[in-house]
């Protein structure tokens, strides 16, 4: 960091000078130098549209590395009010968004696991059970720039195979004078109506001749949104012989005998959230000698989502429809069923804290050796466990009609009153629940005619902790072509904590007690709403009336006397009972420890997983020339040890035995919790060499070979095995990681050719391969769990062709190490402002990039089981027309990403169809001291949908809505 230390004392060489700019890795904005400050500390100011982007490309141009850059507008001012909004604008970004915000990124293809997040070159703990971070975490306005390194030159830390994203806060010496900003916005969300406040401030200044620098920043931001949704569930379906095609197809045949899969069920969903998040930064900064500076720095983040979702669905619990209709994949499109009307209310919500504090030695030892030390402390937690919600009241049995065969955007389900016949309606030879005779249409639940169903208060949490210790050294040798050797070594040292807590569930469990004994719900729980505009922009009318209920009513009146003596009376239950089931009555305890709906701790869903890291790096500077042609090359390696410790708990199952009331569902207890331990270590060496040729002036040729890894999923190493409270034997299924994972492992070429004609203007084009090695995917294989004597397995006669005596077989879904893969992408980028023109013309501008991406694993309309499989993986386009005279600036910005599959059903892929975007910003500069902007977002009001292999295989569709600010700032 030696341009921003005072030492008395000037490089040799001006080239030895702009090496040592571009070796910063930390504590540093980029932008135009206005040094006139005593300390000699270089004082930044960057202001505008243009000047952003003159400086990003500077940086790109300059680098050694293949990298590109985001600087903020001024201080406190990022392009975009969310960091991965501006992220997606750079060639190969593309991100993912929740509640209309953008959250995490992925790079070249490569999904949020894969792209190392860093402050400062610091990593950030995470608020997720992974690896992958969640930029909505973080206030843009507390972010000076941004660095996305593409390649993976050997001093960056280890860990990110698509991208390493560095993010970098203000610095007061820096900024080299007593400066304050203030902000304030009104943010109106379209779909909810509602206005929010969002307020911003800081203040930096400089002591003691400017050897004393101090910064706080404070970020206050208030969202109340609504989305509408219709969100899908698991295809089951049992095989089916021709005699039962004959009766439950209406065409009386369907596509012969074999297996029909059907959707288990289908939710109409409005989301209301309120999203608070509170960010702070602190920055100290002192000059200890000419040749000394020292830096202080924390960054804190609390992000609070309450999360509130009413559930208008239908679930088929078996196969008990007729009037089937099937397309030619034996997906079924259409069918009736006898079924109840649901009406759920879930809290999902989300309690995260992040906060990390670090200091920063950089230390001229001499004229020619630098040191720069690095201490940091990251902890982030989400405290969610337990305080969230599911609950589930019912209506009473109703014929539910299922429709997916109209092309629409959504499948519709209608409820309708029916009676049963006493006579064989369909001609099957039979009288049962299929002849019925079907009356008119129910078009609103009933709050007068309500029943209990399940209910359960759950949730997970996490806490991440990160130690690293660095120490980095650069020496400018200046001996023929070698100009400078880097070296240095890093420690690092992270456990991430995952907890789990609920209802107690499974065999007389709490959470299913007024399932297994229905009781009536007084009406004034409830009341009859109608969202009149749910999902108004899709092809199709869907039922917008529900029910609105408080679970914490709910749960308050079925843990009263007077519901618990109802269920003993109506189910014919000895008194006590449902006392003695809720864990309400003192003197006959639960022995799993629950006490009504209260959560408790699930140990066999939690885990520990320690990771400690060592590292050491060395690389070699060489420039030169070739042909009148400046040529820069940078050879150097990374060698890498880990060791992980995973700890977990194992609850094997005791008894597993059918419902009495639901067919197909099987109960069961568990033994008590069992400690698991498992350490597994491994080691990399990775070497770079990246090659810069100046062609002209104006012309730039690169070159590199890299090779990167990016570590396993913290929670993929888990070695218990997880399983849905309540066992299907349509679905006998379950999860487990896996502690003896390798990481992912790439060898990276990237090949670019950039042409400068402007201070803000260039045109490149870059080709990238990415072939990674030990690619982890997802694999279920059957495997045996063996019970206990006592087990009741031989209770089970409804289907016992996954049971062998004492044990029952499940599909357990593991990650393991699979085969190699090969990802190619080409990015296109343009930018360009024409400067040149006559009139207000000179001040436009505009930025478009185009990524396209393939490899041969790429998932198509095939399962996936045993496969290599990359979410993510999509071509992407982005295109900005901006204006900026220094008065008025605006900005429009259309963003679009094509088709990617984005998650899975067991083998079953599942895809995120093409999205696009507009967003609008205009300001104005009343003078330097005020400004006043709007903004839109989503202006579109683009869906976000998702499907499956087959157009029949509806996959969900959300509206997060359009979103528009109000705001002015101040600087002074």
């Amino acid at each position: 960091m030696k341009n921003v230390i005072n030492r008395g004392s000037v490089l040799k060489t001006t080239a030895i000078a702009a090496a040592v700019a571009q070796s910063l890795v930390s504590g540093h904005v980029f932008a135009q130098d206005n040094s006139d400050s005593d300390s000699g500390v270089e004082v930044i100011e960057v202001k505008g549209i243009r000047a952003s982007l003159s400086q990003s490309l500077n940086k790109k141009k300059n680098s050694d590395e293949v990298l590109d850059s985001i600087v903020a507008e001024d201080i406190g001012k990022f392009p975009d009010t969310n960091v991965a909004e501006s992220l997606q604008r750079i060639p190969g970004v593309s991100i993912d968004r929740a509640g209309g915000e953008g959250a995490q990124v992925t790079v070249r293809g490569f999904g949020p696991s894969f792209n190392s997040v860093l402050v400062q070159g610091r990593r950030l703990a995470t608020d997720t059970a992974g690896r992958n971070f969640r930029f909505d975490l973080l206030g843009a306005e507390l972010i000076g720039g941004a660095d996305v390194y593409k390649s993976a030159p050997s001093h960056l830390q280890a860990g990110g195979i698509g991208s390493t994203i560095d993010l970098q806060l203000q610095r007061p010496l820096n900024i080299g004078e007593e400066k304050t900003v203030l902000s304030t916005r009104a943010v109106y969300e379209d779909n909810s109506g509602d206005v929010a406040p969002q307020f911003f401030g800081l203040y930096s200044n400089t002591f003691d001749d400017d050897k004393l620098g101090a910064l706080f920043s404070l970020s206050y931001q208030k969202r109340k949104s609504a989305q509408d949704a219709v969100f899908s569930g698991v295809f089951v379906g049992p095989e089916i012989n021709e005699e039962q095609a004959s009766v439950l197809f209406a065409d009386g045949e369907g596509n012969g005998a074999g297996r029909y899969l059907h959707q288990q069920q289908i939710r109409y969903a409005r989301q209301f959230q309120d999203r608070d998040r509170i960010g702070a930064t602190a920055v100290l900064q002192y000059q200890l000698a000419d040749n000394a500076l020292l830096t202080i720095d924390g960054l804190f983040s609390e992000f609070d989502i309450t999360n509130q979702t009413t559930h208008n669905f239908m679930f088929n619990e078996r196969v008990t429809y007729n009037n089937a209709v099937t397309d030619e994949n034996n997906i079924l499109v259409a069918w009736d069923q006898i079924g109840r009307p649901f009406q759920a209310a879930v809290e999902d919500n989300r309690t995260s804290q992040v906060y990390q504090i670090g200091a920063n030695l950089e230390w001229d030892i001499t004229d020619d050796l630098v040191a720069t030390f690095d201490v940091s402390y990251s902890e982030a937690e989400d405290d969610s466990a337990g305080d969230d919600f599911f609950f589930v009241v019912a209506g009473p049995q109703a014929v539910q009609r299922y429709d997916n065969t109209g092309g629409f955007d959504a499948p519709v389900f209608q409820n309708f009153e029916f009676e049963l016949a006493t006579t064989d309606l369909n001609g099957d030879g039979q009288i049962n629940n299929l002849d019925r005779i079907v009356g008119d249409e129910i078009t609103a639940p009933d709050p007068n005619d309500t029943y209990s169903w399940f209910g359960t208060r759950e949730g997970q949490g996490s806490t991440d902790e990160v130690l690293e210790l660095r120490g980095d050294f650069e020496w400018y040798v200046d001996a023929g072509v070698l100009e400078s050797v880097t070296f240095g070594a890093y420690y690092g040292d992270q456990e991430k904590t995952r907890s789990d807590a609920r209802t107690p569930g499974g065999g007389g469990g709490i959470n299913n007690a007024y399932l297994q004994g229905q009781i009536p719900l007084p009406a004034e729980l409830f009341s009859l709403e109608n969202n009149s505009n749910f999902l108004d922009g899709i092809d199709v009318n869907l039922p917008s009336q529900y029910l609105a209920y408080d679970p914490e009513e709910v749960i308050a009146y079925l843990e009263s006397p007077a519901a618990m003596e109802m269920r003993d009376m109506l189910n014919g239950l000895p008194p006590g009972t449902t006392a003695a089931r809720l864990g309400l009555d003192p003197s006959n305890p639960r022995a799993d420890g629950g006490v009504g709906f209260n959560a408790v701790d699930v140990p066999r869903n939690a885990f520990i997983i320690g990771e400690e890291t060592l590292a050491a790096y060395v690389n070699a500077k060489l420039s030169g020339e070739i042909a009148d042609m400046g040529l820069t090359v940078n050879i150097g390696f990374r060698y890498t040890q880990t060791e992980t410790t995973s700890e977990a708990f194992a609850e094997p199952f005791a008894t597993i035995f059918p419902d009495p009331t639901r067919p197909d569902v099987l109960l069961s207890t568990r033994l008590p919790a069992q400690f698991i331990e498992q350490t597994e270590d491994y080691n990399e060496f990775l070497p770079s060499i990246a090659a810069r040729l100046n062609i002209t002036d104006e012309l730039v040729a690169r070159a590199s070979y890299s090779q990167s890894l990016t570590r396993p999923n913290l929670a993929d190493l888990n070695p218990g095995i997880n399983t849905a409270p309540e066992l299907r034997l349509s679905d006998l299924s379950g999860s487990s990681g896996n502690p003896d994972l390798d990481p992912f492992v790439s060898d990276n070429i990237d090949l670019s050719l950039e042409y400068y004609f402007g201070e803000t203007s260039a045109v490149s084009v870059g080709f990238f391969r990415k072939d990674v090695s030990a690619f982890i995917a997802q694999q279920e294989q059957l495997e045996g769990l063996t019970l206990p004597p006592g087990n009741r397995l031989d209770e089970v006669t409804e289907d016992r062709s996954n049971i062998d005596g004492d044990t029952i077989f499940l599909n357990i879904n593991r990650p393991r190490n699979l085969n190699s893969t090969v990802v190619d992408g080409v990015e296109i980028a343009f930018q360009h402002v024409f400067d040149t023109l006559p009139g207000l013309l000179q001040y436009v501008g505009v930025s478009a990039n185009l990524t396209y991406v393939s490899s041969d694993d790429e998932v198509g309309n095939e399962l996936i089981d045993a496969a290599v499989a990359l979410p993510g993986l999509s071509d992407s386009q982005n295109f900005v027309l901006f204006y900026d005279d220094g008065e008025i600036e605006g900005r429009v910005a259309y963003n679009k990403r094509d088709r990617f599959f984005s998650d899975r059903q067991g083998p079953e892929p599942i895809f995120t169809e093409d999205f696009d975007q507009l967003d609008v910003r205009v300001a104005w500069n009343i003078n330097e001291t005020y400004q006043v902007f709007v903004e839109g977002t989503n202006l579109t009001d683009s869906f976000v949908k998702r499907s499956g292999r087959f157009e029949s295989r509806f996959g969900g569709i959300e509206d997060p809505g359009a979103r528009y600010v109000l705001g002015a700032r101040a600087t002074f």
